[in-house]
Protein backbone atom coordinates (compact mmCIF):
# COMPACT_ATOMS: atom_id res chain seq x y z
CA UNK A 1 0.00 0.00 0.00
CA UNK A 2 2.54 2.48 0.94
CA UNK A 3 4.55 1.13 -2.77
CA UNK A 4 1.12 2.25 -4.25
CA UNK A 5 1.04 5.93 -2.66
CA UNK A 6 4.96 6.32 -3.10
CA UNK A 7 4.63 5.73 -6.90
CA UNK A 8 1.04 7.37 -7.40
CA UNK A 9 2.61 10.60 -6.11
CA UNK A 10 6.02 10.28 -7.78
CA UNK A 11 4.00 10.10 -11.01
CA UNK A 12 1.94 13.51 -9.73
CA UNK A 13 5.07 15.41 -9.72
CA UNK A 14 5.98 13.73 -12.72
CA UNK A 15 2.80 15.18 -14.38
CA UNK A 16 3.01 18.29 -12.62
CA UNK A 17 5.85 18.72 -14.23
CA UNK A 18 4.22 20.98 -16.83
CA UNK A 19 3.40 23.37 -14.08
CA UNK A 20 4.12 26.65 -14.91
CA UNK A 21 7.96 27.68 -13.70
CA UNK A 22 8.35 31.02 -12.19
CA UNK A 23 9.17 32.27 -15.85
CA UNK A 24 5.85 31.52 -17.12
CA UNK A 25 3.20 34.31 -17.21
CA UNK A 26 0.87 34.28 -14.00
CA UNK A 27 -2.63 33.03 -15.19
CA UNK A 28 -4.36 36.36 -15.80
CA UNK A 29 -1.51 38.33 -17.51
CA UNK A 30 -1.39 35.13 -20.04
CA UNK A 31 -1.92 36.61 -23.91
CA UNK A 32 -4.08 33.18 -25.27
CA UNK A 33 -7.08 33.98 -22.47
CA UNK A 34 -9.79 34.87 -24.51
CA UNK A 35 -12.79 36.44 -22.16
CA UNK A 36 -12.98 37.67 -19.25
CA UNK A 37 -12.03 35.53 -15.66
CA UNK A 38 -15.01 34.54 -14.02
CA UNK A 39 -15.56 33.04 -10.77
CA UNK A 40 -16.93 29.49 -10.28
CA UNK A 41 -17.59 27.94 -6.29
CA UNK A 42 -16.53 24.18 -6.63
CA UNK A 43 -14.05 21.45 -6.56
CA UNK A 44 -10.79 21.00 -7.65
CA UNK A 45 -9.50 17.16 -7.64
CA UNK A 46 -7.23 15.19 -9.62
CA UNK A 47 -8.39 12.77 -12.29
CA UNK A 48 -6.79 9.53 -13.43
CA UNK A 49 -4.61 11.11 -15.87
CA UNK A 50 -2.85 13.32 -13.26
CA UNK A 51 -4.64 16.49 -14.71
CA UNK A 52 -6.70 18.62 -12.16
CA UNK A 53 -10.31 19.36 -13.00
CA UNK A 54 -12.35 21.80 -11.65
CA UNK A 55 -15.89 21.01 -10.83
CA UNK A 56 -18.35 23.98 -10.65
CA UNK A 57 -20.88 22.72 -7.70
CA UNK A 58 -24.67 23.05 -9.20
CA UNK A 59 -23.53 22.10 -12.55
CA UNK A 60 -22.48 19.22 -15.01
CA UNK A 61 -19.64 20.61 -16.25
CA UNK A 62 -16.05 20.04 -15.66
CA UNK A 63 -13.31 22.71 -16.49
CA UNK A 64 -10.00 21.46 -17.35
CA UNK A 65 -7.01 22.89 -15.53
CA UNK A 66 -4.05 23.98 -18.01
CA UNK A 67 -3.37 25.77 -20.74
CA UNK A 68 -2.97 25.47 -24.35
CA UNK A 69 0.61 24.16 -24.50
CA UNK A 70 -0.77 21.77 -21.13
CA UNK A 71 0.63 23.59 -18.48
CA UNK A 72 -1.06 23.68 -15.19
CA UNK A 73 -1.18 27.39 -13.97
CA UNK A 74 -2.98 27.39 -10.86
CA UNK A 75 -2.12 29.43 -7.55
CA UNK A 76 1.18 28.00 -5.70
CA UNK A 77 -0.90 27.08 -2.54
CA UNK A 78 -3.18 25.22 -4.28
CA UNK A 79 -0.14 22.96 -5.62
CA UNK A 80 1.78 22.63 -2.33
CA UNK A 81 -2.10 21.16 -1.43
CA UNK A 82 -1.98 18.62 -4.13
CA UNK A 83 1.82 18.15 -4.32
CA UNK A 84 1.09 16.00 -0.73
CA UNK A 85 -1.71 13.98 -1.48
CA UNK A 86 -3.34 13.72 -4.85
CA UNK A 87 -6.38 12.32 -3.76
CA UNK A 88 -7.63 15.50 -2.23
CA UNK A 89 -10.90 17.21 -3.23
CA UNK A 90 -10.33 21.20 -2.69
CA UNK A 91 -13.75 23.02 -2.39
CA UNK A 92 -13.55 26.80 -2.62
CA UNK A 93 -13.98 29.76 -4.56
CA UNK A 94 -11.75 30.19 -7.65
CA UNK A 95 -10.93 32.53 -10.16
CA UNK A 96 -10.56 31.07 -13.29
CA UNK A 97 -9.58 32.68 -17.35
CA UNK A 98 -10.89 30.64 -20.13
CA UNK A 99 -8.41 29.40 -22.65
CA UNK A 100 -11.45 28.12 -24.52
CA UNK A 101 -14.90 28.61 -25.26
CA UNK A 102 -17.85 27.34 -23.40
CA UNK A 103 -19.58 24.46 -25.51
CA UNK A 104 -22.15 21.90 -24.52
CA UNK A 105 -20.44 18.43 -24.06
CA UNK A 106 -16.74 19.94 -24.41
CA UNK A 107 -14.21 20.45 -21.40
CA UNK A 108 -13.25 23.96 -21.65
CA UNK A 109 -9.95 24.47 -20.30
CA UNK A 110 -8.87 27.79 -17.97
CA UNK A 111 -5.96 28.62 -15.33
CA UNK A 112 -6.44 29.54 -11.88
CA UNK A 113 -5.51 33.10 -10.95
CA UNK A 114 -7.24 32.78 -7.49
CA UNK A 115 -8.72 30.49 -4.93
CA UNK A 116 -10.33 31.43 -1.42
CA UNK A 117 -12.12 30.38 1.43
CA UNK A 118 -10.56 26.37 0.66
CA UNK A 119 -11.63 23.42 2.58
CA UNK A 120 -9.92 20.48 2.16
CA UNK A 121 -11.10 16.33 2.12
CA UNK A 122 -8.52 14.10 1.74
CA UNK A 123 -9.64 10.77 -0.06
CA UNK A 124 -9.21 6.97 1.52
CA UNK A 125 -5.85 6.21 2.46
Amino acid sequence: MRRRLVLTIAAFQIALGGVAPAETLPCKQDPRIIQRCFAVHGRLSVHANMRPYLWPIGTNRLLGVANPDGAIIMPAELERLFSVRIDRQVFGDFEVCPFTRRRPGIMQMVCIAGASNLTVRDGPE
